[in-house]
């Protein structure tokens, strides 16, 4: 089976999502709003699927585990889509509100957050889309579900290194703001690398990783030149202002619409029925 040892990467992404939203949502999980709820635990029990779905692949005995975990994310990716949704409605309504006091960092960035929310979205609905459609081929099949977490891993792992202090992206105060971007964009960078990495040493068989390689390059790329593009800002307005369950309901649909869509495609063919007339042997 292939990527023997993914379980133990996933485990690490694990630990970065504890470290990096201890501070944020773990901590205080008792005052946060619905929207964080949703995208927090969701998102987790995501990566938990993902471990479980390495780790039982390469254990004979635990093969019934591993299907009924996966016919499981087919239910959990609507809400996954669905979380991520309230994350982009939160930080549009925050926009809209326009309090550079109560939500400085939003104001500064809001429309590159909105871009990388959009390609991460984007990036989900691909890869778990294939990893449907490839389910019977175990090497593109498990590429694309390891996929997932790496998407995952820049918001974390960019708040990790301001908890852990690191010089270059550590905020202390409102005259550090500036740092945050940079943090974003080169968690992203050692995201990109990662894939890079194991193409290199897996080779063609590795191609999930490009793709996955590619959706995280975009997103540093248009996080990296979108907090002032006013078109943007814009659109991130009129998203303010369409209703909470709405934007969450559309993200379910979408996710709901990825499932069935990618659940159909890697069916097996029918077998075709012999034409009326034909000598059958």
């Amino acid at each position: 089976m292939p990527y023997r040892h993914a379980h133990w990467w996933v485990l690490l992404c694990i630990a970065v999502i504890l470290g990096g939203f201890w501070p944020s949502y773990w901590s205080v999980i008792g005052t946060s709003r619905w929207q964080f709820h949703l995208h927090g635990v969701i998102a987790s029990v995501w990566v938990l699927m993902v471990f479980t779905q390495s780790w039982t692949a390469h254990r004979k005995t635990q093969l019934p585990l591993h299907r009924a975990t996966g016919q499981a994310s087919l239910f959990l990716f609507p809400f996954l889509i669905g979380g991520l949704f309230g994350i982009i409605d939160v930080t549009a309504k925050n926009f809209v509100v326009g309090d550079a006091a109560e939500n400085p960092v939003t104001m500064m960035h809001g429309p590159a957050f909105l871009t990388g929310m959009l390609v991460a979205a984007a990036a989900y609905v691909t890869l778990y889309y294939r990893a449907l459609k490839e389910r019977r081929k175990v090497w593109p099949h498990a590429g694309y579900l390891l996929g997932t977490p790496i998407i995952l891993f820049e918001s974390p792992f960019s708040r990790l290194v301001d908890i852990l202090g690191v010089p270059a992206f550590a905020v202390r105060g409102p005259e550090d703001f500036g740092k945050i971007m940079p943090s974003i964009v080169w968690s992203d960078a050692v995201a990109l690398a990662f894939c890079l990495i194991v193409y290199a040493r897996v080779g063609p068989r590795a191609r999930p990783f490009l793709v996955t390689g590619a959706f995280v390059g975009l997103q540093m790329a248009v996080m990296a030149t979108t907090s002032d593009v006013a078109w943007i800002a814009d659109v991130l307005r009129v998203v303010g202002g369409i209703p909470s369950v709405g934007m969450v309901a559309l993200g379910v649909a979408i996710g709901a619409a990825t499932s069935w869509l990618g659940w159909q495609a890697g069916k097996r063919p029918a077998p075709a029925m012999p034409q009326a007339g034909s000598a059958v042997a």
